[in-house]
């Protein structure tokens, strides 16, 4: 009887053991397939001249950027881009581009839209009333300290002179019609591209966006999202640690792809005198305190977190980091009244 018991129990081990064997194996191939989803919900990097693959609005599977194998095309005159020359006129030091019809098949663009319902509606129906189909006729949006300019499909419709209303007065400028109300502020249409200022900002916006683009924009300016800031907005409320790194910055580009995840790269300028070593370590150091916070339960956040790279520049500061697009709303706690019923 004793001999059965010890048998019973014995088989009783192995079959405990093998179900943890079994837990333990079938835990640890999901967590490695969640980790593979969240790497390949990254985009690749943002790179210049890059061409990126839209994907149809039910498409849904991640964005990659084809690499081309073709030959070096032989050189070609600068192309008149008016975004462009907007957007480095003057050597602005804060300034954003955006690449509306990168973001408007995303995944990123689907939740704002279902947290915003009312917003897009009503955002949509100006556009009706104006004759521009918002997903469809803007392409990219110019947004600095001087004002803003939107690049679309509008040659041949007055959305310019419709924004402006009734009363307004309108001015000619090499080619552009000017709108002015009550002398605040303006409103300018160039054939396909829309300008806002200012009462006194239109002309001086027109002749930007006329001036040469400069022959290395494209090497400046890529990706879904491009950003240059001198970081002033940045340098409060951040951690000990992040504000002895920005002190070292006199400024930052910042440049993302978009899709389930932000492929995101920062090209920090260090001050003058700045030892590029102590930048690069301290940028290190920061991405170790951010990578100890991450929960160990985050799979997917500690797979994005192995994109973080801090590259070897002599010159300059080159920092790459992937990061959770729609996780966003729910991970920083942002309000999202259309699904959540208004809270």
């Amino acid at each position: 009887m004793k001999r059965r018991r010890d048998l019973r129990l014995l088989a009783a081990a192995v079959v405990l053991l093998l179900v943890c064997a079994a837990w333990f194996a079938w835990s640890t191939r999901e967590v490695e397939r969640r980790r593979e989803v969240a790497r390949e919900s990254v985009p690749d990097f943002p790179t210049p001249g890059q061409a990126p693959v839209r994907p149809r609005a039910a498409d849904k599977t991640p964005r990659r950027m084809p690499t081309p194998q073709q030959p070096p095309a032989a050189p070609q005159a600068p192309r008149h881009d008016p975004i462009q020359s907007l957007a480095l006129a003057g050597g602005n030091s804060n300034v954003a581009v955006v690449q509306v019809n990168a973001l408007l098949n995303s995944p990123l663009f689907d939740r704002l839209r279902q947290c915003m319902p009312a917003e897009f509606e009503d955002l949509e129906k100006g556009g009706r009333d104006l004759g521009v189909d918002f997903t469809r006729d803007v392409d990219r949006v110019v947004i600095s300290s001087a004002g803003m300019g939107m690049s679309g499909f509008f040659e041949g419709k007055p959305v310019a002179e419709r924004l402006a209303g009734a009363g307004a007065r309108r001015d000619e400028y090499r080619g552009a019609a000017i709108y002015t109300q009550d002398g605040r502020s303006c409103i300018a249409q160039l054939g396909n591209l829309l300008l806002t200022g200012g009462s006194s900002g239109c002309r001086g916006l027109v002749d930007a966006a006329l001036s040469p683009t400069p022959e290395n924009a494209q090497e400046q300016i890529y990706g879904d999202l491009f950003v240059r800031s001198d970081l002033a907005f940045a340098r409060q409320g951040s951690s000990d640690q992040v504000q002895s790194l920005l002190a070292g910055l006199s400024g930052a580009t910042v440049r993302a792809n978009v899709w389930d995840s932000v492929a995101l790269t920062i090209e920090g300028t260090p001050q003058p005198g700045q030892n590029m070593r102590d930048l690069s370590a301290m940028a290190r150091g920061a991405i170790s305190m951010i990578k100890s916070q991450i929960d160990d339960e985050d799979v997917e956040y500690r797979a994005l977190a192995d994109f973080a790279k801090v590259a070897d520049n002599p010159e300059r500061l080159e920092i790459n980091l992937a990061l959770p697009a729609q996780d966003l709303f729910d991970k920083l706690h942002f309000p999202c009244p259309g699904r959540d019923g208004g809270i």
